[in-house]
């Protein structure tokens, strides 16, 4: 019984962890803040770019990109899983 609460546990930190990190209220909002960081430290004008979308979509630009990349998952899930796991590399070569 202690090795599922354990579990439980586990999974609601790994879900929760990048919105307390982010300071934003769901994952998405969270994923969008870290690529709008992670691609303004590469470029100036990238970053400026990045600054305008995730002050406008207010995760809607994070979702799209998770649920692209990770369709079979529903969309939260899948922005959790883009924080983790998504190279800004890649979705650059790709827009």
């Amino acid at each position: 019984m202690k090795y599922l609460f354990a579990l439980i546990v586990f999974v609601a930190g790994a879900y929760f962890a990048p919105q307390i990190l982010e300071s934003k209220g769901g994952p998405c909002q969270a994923f969008e803040a870290k690529l709008s960081a992670d691609i303004s430290g590469q470029n100036d004008n990238a970053g400026m770019l990045a600054g305008l979308v995730s002050g406008i979509y207010d995760g809607e630009f994070g979702r799209r990109i998770a649920t692209q990349e990770y369709d079979s998952l529903p969309a939260g899930l899948a922005c959790v899983r883009a924080y983790y796991t998504l190279n800004t590399d890649d979705i650059r070569l790709r827009l």
